[in-house]
């Protein structure tokens, strides 16, 4: 890895994947003799490339499978051929595929979709 340490950061992160700053630091020798994971969440939140993926682990923007992404893609599954159905079917489905907690999916599937009553429909907010 060559060139400035924000793009040595941005490099391991599309090449290995969502890392803590920690890791990050670990793995982006001149940040250890700068403030180590301090300097890198620094530079981290600071370049718009980069994100937050929810869980203290940082990735390269559009690369992380985040909760909202892992929800969204389990939902259009589960809507394939279905303009609707009841919200109660549709959170215990995509907590059963995400293995996230129904309370979580319920609160992201009503963020993103039309919800109207007790049913979810297959249309985006």
């Amino acid at each position: 890895m060559i060139g400035p340490i924000t793009s040595k950061i941005r490099d391991f992160l599309i090449g290995r994947g969502p890392a803590t700053p920690e890791r990050v630091a670990e793995a982006v020798p001149e940040l250890t003799e700068v403030g180590g994971a301090e300097r890198a969440l620094l530079l981290m939140r600071l370049d718009p490339t980069l994100e937050r993926t929810g869980n203290d682990m940082w990735a390269a923007r559009g690369t992380a499978n985040t909760d909202d992404s892992r929800v969204r893609n389990a939902v259009e599954k589960f809507f394939d051929g279905r303009l609707g159905a009841p919200l109660a079917s549709a959170v215990r489905a995509v907590a059963n595929e995400t293995s996230l907690p129904e309370h979580l999916v319920r609160e992201l599937l009503t963020e993103q979709f039309v919800v109207a009553g007790t049913n979810i429909f297959n249309r985006r907010r």
